[in-house]
C-alpha cells in the first residue's frame, strides 16, 4: 500500500507514497503531510485505515524526515519555504489540480503555506484539515514567540550535546506539558523522534525561525489564515488552554473554520486516536459535500 517513489530535486531527494483507495466514495484526492521527526506512513497509515473518502491519497516525507534527504543522504536545515516548495514541486510533477489537503503539526503550517501558494496562482486546495497546525500554539504572535524559544532548547540539546533522549524530553515538555507520562507511551514517542534527530531538529528550527518572523511580522500569519477555504481544525483536550481557546477564535472569526478537540489526547493527537478522528474528517467532509 505504501510503495515509495522518489522526486529529485536540485539538492534533495523527495520521497512520496501515492496510494489508491479501493471502494472509495469519491474519485477525489487528498494529500496528507506528516509533522516534524515522523514520516508520512507512520502517521497516516492508522488513520487510512478508517478513511474511504477519497480515491487517490498522496503522502509525501519532508526533506530531512522519513525517506527524504539531501544529496548525499546529508542533513542540512530546512525552512517553511523550502518544505512548501518540495509539496508544490510534487503537485506540478503528478499534475494534481484539486485536492484536500490534512497537516500534522509541521506539516499543517507547511500545507497552509502550500494554500496561500495555490490561491496566489488563482488556484487552491478544496478543504483543509488541521491537526494542531505548528505557530498556531498561540493568538499572541509575542507569546507564541517565547513559546516556540523551548524547542530552539530542544534542537540544540540534539545536535551540540548529541544528547537526543534529553533533547526530546525538552520537545515533549514544551509541546504537551499536560501529557499523561505513561512509561509505554513516553517510549514510543521517544522512538518515533529518535529515528532521524537530526532532521527533526532542524524541522524544530524551521518553525520557530518562522514563528520569530511572525512576531515581527504578524500579517505573515493572517495572510495564511485569509488564504485557506474551509478548515477542520483538530485539538488534544489535554494541549495547552491557550491553544484551544485560539481555534474557537478562529473558528469564531472565520465562519468556514470548525474546531474539534479530541478528549484523551495531547499533542500526539493523530497516534493516540486515528479512527475518531478519521470519523470527525469523514463526517465534516460529507457535511461539505451536502452544503
Amino acid at each position: 500500500m505504501f510503495a515509495t517513489k522518489f522526486l529529485p530535486r536540485p539538492d534533495s531527494e523527495l520521497a512520496y507514497h501515492l496510494i489508491e483507495i479501493p471502494n472509495s466514495k469519491t474519485d477525489r484526492a487528498c494529500v496528507m503531510i506528516h509533522g516534524a521527526g515522523v514520516a508520512g506512513q507512520l502517521t497516516y497509515e492508522p488513520m487510512l485505515e478508517h478513511l474511504n473518502y477519497w480515491r487517490w491519497v498522496l503522502v509525501p516525507d519532508l526533506n530531512g524526515m522519513g525517506e527524504s534527504y539531501f544529496q548525499g543522504q546529508q542533513e542540512a536545515p530546512v525552512t517553511i519555504e523550502s518544505l512548501s516548495a518540495d509539496i508544490q514541486a510534487l503537485l506540478a510533477h503528478l499534475n494534481w489540480q484539486q485536492f484536500d489537503l490534512i497537516g500534522y503539526s509541521l506539516g499543517g503550517l507547511v500545507a497552509l503555506h502550500v494554500q496561500a501558494h495555490l490561491a496566489n496562482a488563482a488556484q487552491q486546495a478544496r478543504r483543509l484539515v488541521l491537526m494542531e497546525p505548528a505557530s498556531l500554539e498561540r493568538e499572541c504572535e509575542e507569546t507564541l514567540a517565547k513559546v516556540r524559544q523551548r524547542y530552539r532548547k530542544a534542537s540544540q540539546t540534539i545536535r551540540e550535546t548529541g544528547d537526543v533522549e534529553l533533547g526530546i524530553a525538552h520537545f515533549m515538555d514544551g509541546v504537551s506539558p499536560n501529557r499523561r507520562k505513561h512509561p509505554v507511551a513516553e517510549q514510543m514517542t521517544q522512538s518515533r523522534l529518535a529515528h532521524r534527530p537530526i532532521g527533526f531538529s532542524y524541522a524544530l528550527d524551521a518553525v520557530t525561525d518562522w514563528a520569530e518572523r511572525v512576531y515581527q511580522t504578524p500579517e505573515l500569519r493572517t495572510e495564511l489564515f485569509e488564504a485557506a477555504p474551509q478548515v477542520l481544525l483538530f485539538s488534544g483536550a489535554l494541549s495547552h488552554e491557550l491553544l484551544r481557546q485560539h481555534y474557537d477564535v478562529l473558528a469564531e472569526r472565520y465562519p468556514a473554520w470548525q474546531h474539534v478537540s479530541v478528549s484523551g489526547c495531547d499533542h500526539s493527537l493523530p497516534f493516540q486516536k486515528p479512527r475518531q478522528i478519521a470519523r470527525h474528517v469523514a463526517q465534516w467532509l460529507e457535511k461539505c459535500d451536502g452544503a
